[in-house]
């Protein structure tokens, strides 16, 4: 962010309200964050693998199993209908 009057602009396009006395301090903020998007934009990624290739994902082997009668879940149930639960309108 180069200055006040762009810090202005857009803040008025995310349509936040920034107070005069807040856009020096915001300026040095979003500053403060570009380096560090810069920095992790420069970090040297040598010998790894960024195409998301390798990423393999462990998920345990799908068993059935039986599920909680319906009754049992139900009678908790403030109102119910044709063995539903009910909610409010």
């Amino acid at each position: 962010m180069q200055n006040k009057t762009e810090l202005v602009r857009i803040s008025r396009l995310a349509k936040l309200s920034l107070l005069a006395e807040e856009t020096d301090g915001m300026l040095a903020d979003i500053s403060d964050i570009v380096k560090v998007a810069q920095s992790i934009g420069n970090a040297d990624l040598t010998g790894y693998d960024c195409s998301g290739e390798s990423v393999t994902s462990e998920l345990r082997e799908d068993v059935a199993a039986p599920s909680t009668p319906a009754a049992v879940l139900l009678s908790s149930a403030a109102d119910t209908h044709d063995g539903f639960f009910c909610g409010p309108r």
